[in-house]
């Protein structure tokens, strides 16, 4: 099994080798030139070459060759001519381009837009241009993705390191069905005091603040006057 895992990890390891090496190609060329030191200053070296005087800033490992000696920058004077060896290494990297005519926005949001054209429905993303440092243009301005919105037109080179995603017409239609949901259903209402008259309305209850006290004393008149009028006619029958 531990072999096995060593295998796969080897063989994952030589495909991004692999991968690597295909997206980005470097190339070294060496060119040896002749030179005559105008002014130098610490690592600050002015130049006459070929193709003119150069001024730049010389690296300490670097070296001249001057009467057959092998001198650093600190080490050259004024007046001295030799050679040198420049070794320039150039890193390719590929990219697609993606030329957008009278495109149609479908969706848009802050970092992605689906765009339509001819070639079919099309995302870009804000960060992959913005990793080439490519603006794209609207009515002869910059612009960025999140200025776009849905049914806008886009007319632009967009170049990025990947080729865009490619969405088929039912992976649109899905992501705008997803985008158009609607919103969660919003809490009934609570019934107010003018309801219809065909609603039944909760019965009536006193208040906090009412007290049972007026009633017993209501109850109390209510039984004297009974007895009054009791003690009366037991007086009248009895003539």
């Amino acid at each position: 099994m531990t072999r096995r895992i060593i295998r796969m990890t080897l063989a994952a390891a030589l495909v991004c080798l692999t991968a690597s090496v295909t997206l980005a190609q470097t190339t070294t060329t060496t060119e040896t030139k002749s030179f005559k030191v105008i002014a130098v200053d610490g690592n600050h070296l002015v130049v006459a070459l070929p193709e003119g005087t150069k001024e730049m800033n010389v690296p300490d490992d670097f070296r001249f060759t001057v009467d057959g000696r092998q001198l650093s920058v600190r080490e050259l004077k004024p007046g001295m001519s030799g050679t040198a060896t420049v070794t320039t290494k150039t890193t390719l990297t590929p990219v697609t381009v993606t030329e957008v005519k009278n495109g149609t926005v479908l969706y848009a949001t802050p970092v992605s837009i689906i765009v339509r054209t001819d070639e079919g429905n099309k995302m870009f993303t804000q960060s992959d241009i913005d990793k080439r440092n490519i603006k794209i243009m609207r009515e002869g301005q910059p612009a960025q993705i999140s200025d776009f919105r849905a049914n806008d037109r886009l007319s632009a080179t967009i170049v990025t390191s990947l080729p865009p995603k490619v969405l088929t017409e039912k992976e649109v239609q899905a992501t705008l069905a997803k985008a158009g949901a609607p919103a969660a259903a919003a809490p009934a209402p609570v019934a107010s005091a003018s309801a219809s008259p065909g609603a039944s309305s909760p019965a009536p209850t006193l208040p906090k603040t009412a007290s049972p006290l007026p009633l017993v004393g209501l109850a109390g008149l209510v039984s004297l006057a009974t007895g009054i009028g009791l003690t009366v006619r037991r007086r009248r029958s009895t003539r």
